[in-house]
């Protein structure tokens, strides 16, 4: 589904992604982990955009993204949600997740539908609709985020650091949510964490980036299976 070919991206005349190379099959998670500075940040910057890629291509059903600007990728079946929670503050839920469909603003009953399907997943977000995000618990406020980025209809959804700052009950909700967007909605997953072993029950494949390098990819189970590799890796 999406293929990132030899990419190689930085910032002024440091590389920080070295040809990284991997694959996300459709319907799928895929982990990526490391510790802080292994270049994490800069791969999802670079995938949706945000930063252009030096060399190499980001292939999504035979069309290579790396020219394209962050709009155009949005248009293609991208979206990502940000540790930060990129949300409208000010404005209320139900409002904050029509504008995450706003490349469908036309067409009300596909958009009514969307709201359906995130509302199921996220009942908090239900109950509180009409409430103002400002008002909003940090949990709250990433389901909200990732909702929004939803909303689109995206291909494929990139989760930057989900479980940040969240309580341990709300990391688990969460992170059992991301399962039910690859089954019940069919989607594929990039999924940026720093809790392994979490992410690890959770994905179907992993890739370990150090220094900005590909250290490890293929089954997520495997490397959780094999503690040697992860003290390692880790």
């Amino acid at each position: 589904m999406l293929a990132i070919e030899h990419l190689v991206t930085g910032y002024g005349s440091d590389a920080i992604i070295r040809d990284v190379s991997f694959t996300i099959p459709e319907r799928s998670i895929t982990a990526v982990l490391g510790h802080n500075g292994a270049g994490k940040s800069s791969l999802v910057r670079a995938l949706i955009g945000l930063i252009p890629a030096w060399s190499g291509r980001i292939v999504l059903d035979g069309t290579d993204l790396a020219p394209l600007p962050s709009a155009r990728r949005i248009d293609a079946g991208i979206a990502v949600s940000f540790q930060d929670d990129a949300v409208f503050p000010t404005l209320s839920i139900a409002t904050n997740l029509r504008l995450g469909a706003k490349v469908r603003w036309g067409r009300k009953a596909w958009v009514e539908e969307r709201l359906e399907h995130i509302l199921t997943l996220f009942p908090k977000l239900r109950e509180r609709y009409t409430q103002v995000a400002y008002t909003l618990s940090g949990g709250e406020r990433r389901m909200l985020s990732i909702g929004m980025a939803l909303m689109s209809d995206p291909r494929l959804i990139v989760l930057d650091e989900p479980s940040t700052g969240l309580s341990p009950s709300m990391t688990q909700f969460v992170l059992e949510t991301v399962g039910d967007i690859r089954d019940r909605l069919g989607k594929s997953i990039l999924l940026v964490e720093q809790n392994v072993q979490q992410a690890l029950a959770l994905a179907d494949r992993a890739v370990v980036l150090k220094t900005g390098q590909v250290t490890y990819q293929g089954s997520a189970a495997d490397l959780a299976s094999d503690a040697t590799d992860l003290v390692m890796m880790f």
